[in-house]
């Protein structure tokens, strides 16, 4: 499992060369120096990042030597305290021998033995794990910027006609009393109260929420759905596409693309857990470029936008010469010379002192 959230975190986002964002992760498992008669692990570099997500794994090992691993919990969590508990804290009780530690009394554990049951195979059952850390990091973050903030819904965007079994077998499973993950979705007007606005009332959903669209061959024929993927665009929202076509696509919407697109065939519980850890995946990706791509604007006296995609026509068209600022900035790799071409042509017309610029160009 420790391996796993290493591979996964380590390859967070877009590529370059085989080189992703990277989000490091360290082991502590075994005594740093026995030479020092210590069994515990080496101590956490707190400084060495803004923020830090504390993952344990509870099982039998640690249960064996539980005042240790205790004491070392306590240490680490009082240390999260005194920096203001810019850190999060996600612990998994892995075995069904033993409960939590001494000082995690009222902590509640997401308890990783009783997936078993739901999901039979080790690969789901790491996806499970997955899911909570990256849920629970997002959360935290959204936490951290707005005290005030609810959870971010997943907004389920299909097209009724041929998305609506598998839309629905996603949101049944999301709510499912097996799935112990906390995420909100938001599936279509059935969530609407009656004599709502349910025009505004989605374009609000959207705008605090991840969207997750239904691919299917008649997806984008219908206006709803255009309307729901062009507003998720207009306001910088994680999107991912759930590719699901069957047969042929008449036409497809120019600016459904430039975002994540996943093959999916809905086949059971581990296939949407598997998409479900592509969508939150995104989402994190998402708020972390966004908030150091906004934070080196800052840094830099410079007004602009931060784009968590490559910028497209879209971008620079949908917003008035004030609103796109001195620098577009979005994430590496480069957008190919011939995009780029295209690119600055438009911004020549719209916005000539605008400047496109990768994060890692402008850092």
């Amino acid at each position: 499992m420790a391996d796993a959230i290493a591979k996964h975190f380590d390859g967070l986002g877009m590529e370059r060369d085989g080189v992703a964002y990277r989000v490091p992760v360290r082991f502590r498992s075994e005594p740093w120096d026995s030479s020092s008669g210590s069994a515990t692990p080496r101590e956490i570099l707190w400084d060495d990042a803004e923020h830090n997500a504390i993952v344990l794994l509870h099982d039998e090992f640690t249960m064996r030597d539980v005042s240790m691993w205790d004491a070392y919990v306590r240490t680490a969590r009082d240390a999260m305290g005194q920096r203001k508990n810019v850190d999060v804290y996600i612990p998994f009780l892995c075995s069904s021998l033993g409960g939590s530690l001494p000082s995690d009394a009222t902590t509640q554990y997401a308890r990783q033995y009783r997936w078993a049951t739901a999901l039979p195979d080790e690969t789901a059952r790491t996806k499970r794990l997955l899911l909570h850390t990256l849920q629970r990091i997002r959360t935290h973050l959204r936490r951290l910027a707005d005290p005030r903030a609810n959870r971010e819904p997943l907004f389920v965007s299909h097209a009724k006609a041929d998305g609506d079994e598998t839309a629905w077998g996603i949101v049944n499973h999301v709510n499912s009393k097996d799935q112990d993950v906390p995420l909100d979705t938001f599936y279509d007007a059935k969530e609407l109260m009656p004599g709502e606005d349910y025009q505004e009332r989605f374009k609000d959903e959207i705008g605090e929420g991840t969207l997750l669209a239904i691919v299917s061959d008649l997806y984008d024929t219908r206006p709803w759905c255009v309307f729901e993927l062009t507003e998720a665009k207009r306001r910088r929202r994680p999107i991912v596409l759930a590719d699901v076509g069957r047969v042929r696509t008449s036409r497809t919407y120019p600016y459904g693309a430039n975002v994540p697109r996943v093959r999916f065939v809905p086949s059971d519980r581990a296939a949407i857990e598997a998409l479900l850890v592509e969508v939150i995946s995104e989402g994190l990706r998402c708020d972390l470029f966004t908030r150091l791509a906004e934070k080196t604007l800052a840094a830099r006296g410079r007004k602009g936008i931060a784009l968590p995609r490559p910028p497209e026509l879209f971008d620079l068209l949908d917003r008035g010469v004030d609103q796109l600022g001195d620098w577009i900035v979005y994430p590496d790799p480069p957008v190919p010379d011939v995009e780029r071409e295209i690119l600055d042509n438009a911004l020549m017309r719209v916005a000539p002192a605008t400047r496109i610029i990768t994060l890692g160009e402008l850092a």
